[in-house]
């Protein structure tokens, strides 16, 4: 599909839904600026397509399948062909959307001979049991979740013909706490959240690879990935960190009413005339940093209308709203599903300049960084204790025991989203816990076994956003040349280990306290004195 046919399409369809909502004109321009920023922060060209033939195939049994296969068969709006298969005989099922194929076994009489399997294609299917795993495919449905068969094939109907999809999710590896890592004790990676909250198989993991493996058309654009991705590896196409950002800022002195697109469409007859409608393809991709982007850019409390908010959404607006109570006394997330409550808070809510902060964000800053900025304009250089975690967040900091770590600075060589550094002028390992995703991954690189993850939360103090200096050493001198070359608690471990090796030799033992250079010439001497 070409990007100018897809710009018309979008549009044509964003302004007729805005003629049927009672919008005062201020809103409908910010709306439509806000649509025409998405736009220029999406990928036009990540569209494609697939053909969908009218071949439906029904796995189950019972009354309630048969009476579906007869609706099928006398459907007048689709000619599907159409079979019904018991589960039992099905022995895999594969491809996607348009191009499935169910491998069914052929029942013989003959006990002696051996079992025939057939091949079964077809564009889609109807389930008449729970599954979980083959609901999690893009045109497979669960009878189930629909009122009646007239809604099912509604919904089937929608697919059929050239059926286009988008890459909804853009993926940026380079700060991905899973992307090529080594395996943790389970043999899988040390970050998967994103696999573990997709509901379909949109995102999974390949724990041999250590790659996640994305399909665009089973994506459901539901947003979970992009909440819970603690780096911003994963972010909505058209409604990145730097769209959401400029779109806030529209409503500068406003109160937005968050809600998604479909929502939007439901609620024609409410009055925006004191709140302006804030829209997203889904209010569930918001975490913490695009929730309080929301609340700064706009300097004031935002709603957000939903009626299924996820676990994540509602706990990351919990963890937000803790922060700010602390701080302000104040929680400035209202989030609804009610059309009353939504009323009264459009009239109740205003612009409040406490609230109000911009933030120049750079292209290529990490999420966990921008939060921090966000929250150290709250803080300044006040201290207002710790908010702890709620049931989905992961802050907090290592903990290092100086007695053991010998700076070798595995640990700093292992963290991809620099919280943890090396200081060559004092040579000490520093540590910003405002950046650190808590991943784990340097904990088990020690090989000292030397540092612990304590998550206790954020602390609301400026300490929180420094370097800390979490252990140090001196500088050991060559006793050769007096060239610094290393820390004296490393040396002291290397010797540890191979004097009982070394035993008697002078000139092996001298060695491991000399920098490269004079190493070698110790032992050349060595080797001198033993051929003379």
């Amino acid at each position: 599909m070409s990007r100018n046919v897809q710009k018309i399409s979008v549009t044509k369809t964003l302004s007729t839904e805005f003629r049927s909502h009672n919008l005062t004109k201020e809103a409908r321009s910010i709306i439509s600026h806000s649509i025409e920023i998405s736009k220029d922060y999406s990928d036009f060209l990540n569209y494609y397509s697939v053909q969908v033939s009218p071949t439906l195939l029904l796995i189950g049994e019972g009354e309630e399948a048969r009476d579906f296969l007869k609706l099928v068969q006398s459907y007048p709006k689709t000619s599907y062909q159409v079979a019904l298969l018991n589960a039992k005989d099905i022995i895999s099922i594969s491809g996607g959307l348009g191009g499935f194929e169910a491998k069914i076994k052929i029942s013989n009489s003959d006990k002696n001979s051996k079992e025939e399997t057939l091949k079964v294609e077809f564009s889609q299917a109807v389930i008449f049991y729970e599954d979980d795993y083959l609901t999690r495919f893009m045109g497979i449905e669960t009878v189930s979740d629909y009122d009646d068969g007239f809604e099912l094939l509604k919904t089937l109907d929608s697919r059929i013909g050239e059926y286009v999809y988008q890459r909804k999710i853009n993926y940026d590896p380079d700060h991905c706490q899973y992307f090529h890592r080594r395996p943790n004790k389970n043999q899988e990676g040390y970050c998967h959240r994103c696999a573990d909250v997709c509901p379909t198989f949109g995102v999974g993991k390949d724990d041999s690879l250590m790659e996640l493996i994305f399909s665009k058309i089973d994506c459901i654009g539901c947003g979970n990935c992009v909440n819970v991705c603690p780096s911003g590896s994963l972010q909505r196409d058209g409604y990145d960190k730097e769209a959401i950002v400029e779109i806030a800022k529209l409503y500068k002195n406003k109160t937005p009413v968050v809600m998604d697109f479909d929502t939007f469409e439901t609620l024609e007859e409410f009055d925006f005339y004191s709140c302006i409608p804030l829209l997203l393809p889904q209010v569930n991709l918001l975490n913490e940093m695009y929730l309080m982007t929301l609340i700064q850019e706009s300097g004031s409390e935002i709603i957000i209308f939903t009626k299924n908010p996820s676990e994540n959404l509602l706990e990351s607006i919990k963890l937000v709203n803790n922060i700010y109570d602390c701080i302000h006394n104040i929680k400035p997330i209202h989030i609804t599903e009610e059309i009353k409550a939504l009323s009264d808070l459009c009239d109740t809510l205003k612009p409040n300049k406490n609230l109000s902060y911009t933030y120049a964000q750079n292209q290529r800053e990490a999420l966990r960084d921008i939060f921090a900025q966000r929250l150290m304009f709250l803080i300044k250089n006040n201290d207002y204790g710790i908010v702890k975690n709620t049931q989905t967040s992961h802050y907090g900091e290592i903990i290092i025991n100086q007695n053991t770590c010998t700076l070798c600075m595995s640990c700093v060589g292992a963290c991809n989203v620099k919280s943890l550094s090396s200081n060559a002028s004092n040579f000490s390992l520093q540590f910003n816990p405002s950046s650190c995703t808590t991943c784990g991954y340097c904990v088990d690189s020690c090989p000292e076994n030397a540092i612990s993850l304590d998550l206790y939360g954020i602390s609301l103090s400026p300490s929180w956003f420094e370097n800390k200096t979490m252990a140090q050493d001196k500088m050991f001198e060559c006793i050769e040349c007096s060239k610094p070359f290393a820390t004296t608690k490393s040396i002291e471990k290397i010797k540890s280990i191979m004097l009982p090796i070394f035993k008697d030799d002078t000139a092996k033992i001298r060695s491991l306290e000399c920098c490269p250079d004079c190493k070698v010439k110790v032992m050349f001497e060595k080797n001198i004195e033993a051929f003379i």
